[in-house]
C-alpha cells in the first residue's frame, strides 16, 4: 500500500548548499513503509547509482538527461584540451539551452570546485523540474533522494579529502 502524500509532506525541505537533514540511505529506509515495494526499491536502486533498473518513466528521464549531460561535459572538455571527442561520448542526445550554457560556463570555471558547483546548480534545477506538476508520487521521492546525494556529495567535500583525491590522480598519473 502507498501513501505518499503523507511520506511527502513530512519531509524537510531542501536548499542547494545546506546540510542535508538526513542521509540518502534514511531517507530509502524511512520511505519503505509508505510507498509501494516497486518504488521502493527503485529508489533503493537509484540511490546506489543503479539508476539503469528503474522503468519508472521519472528514473528513465532522469537517467536519459544525465547521460545527455555527461557526454555534453566530455565533448566541451575535448573540445577545450584540443582532443577528438568521439571516443569520450557514450550515446547521443539532445542537450537544451540551459545545459549548453551551463556545460560551457563549467568548463571555463576558474576552477574544479566552481565548475562542479555549476554543473551540480544544473542537475538541481532539472530535478526541480522533474517533480514541479507532481505532488505526492515517485516523481517527487526520486528527484527529493537525487538531490539529497548531491548535498551528501557536497557535505562530504573538505581540503583534506581533496588533497588525498588530487595525490591519489597524481600518484595514477606518474605510474
Amino acid at each position: 500500500m502507498s501513501s505518499y502524500p503523507y511520506f511527502i509532506s513530512t519531509l524537510p525541505s531542501l536548499a542547494f548548499g545546506e546540510v542535508p537533514p538526513m542521509s540518502s540511505n534514511e531517507f530509502i529506509e524511512n520511505s519503505r513503509q509508505w510507498i509501494s515495494i516497486d518504488d521502493w526499491k527503485a529508489l533503493k536502486s537509484a540511490a546506489s547509482g543503479g539508476e539503469n533498473q528503474i522503468k519508472n518513466p521519472a528514473g528513465i528521464y532522469w537517467k536519459n538527461w544525465e547521460e545527455t549531460l555527461l557526454n555534453y561535459l566530455a565533448a566541451a572538455r575535448a573540445a577545450k584540451l584540443g582532443k577528438d571527442q568521439t571516443p569520450y561520448l557514450n550515446k547521443s542526445g539532445s542537450a537544451d539551452s540551459l545545459m549548453k550554457s551551463a556545460v560551457q560556463e563549467a568548463v571555463k570555471a576558474e576552477n574544479q570546485q566552481k565548475a562542479e558547483e555549476i554543473i551540480d546548480k544544473l542537475r538541481w534545477a532539472f530535478l526541480d523540474e522533474l517533480s514541479a506538476t507532481h505532488s505526492f508520487d515517485f516523481n517527487v521521492a526520486l528527484s527529493y533522494l537525487l538531490k539529497l546525494k548531491i548535498l551528501e556529495r557536497w557535505a562530504s567535500l573538505d581540503e583534506e579529502t581533496g588533497k588525498e583525491a588530487l595525490n591519489k590522480s597524481i600518484e595514477k598519473q606518474e605510474k
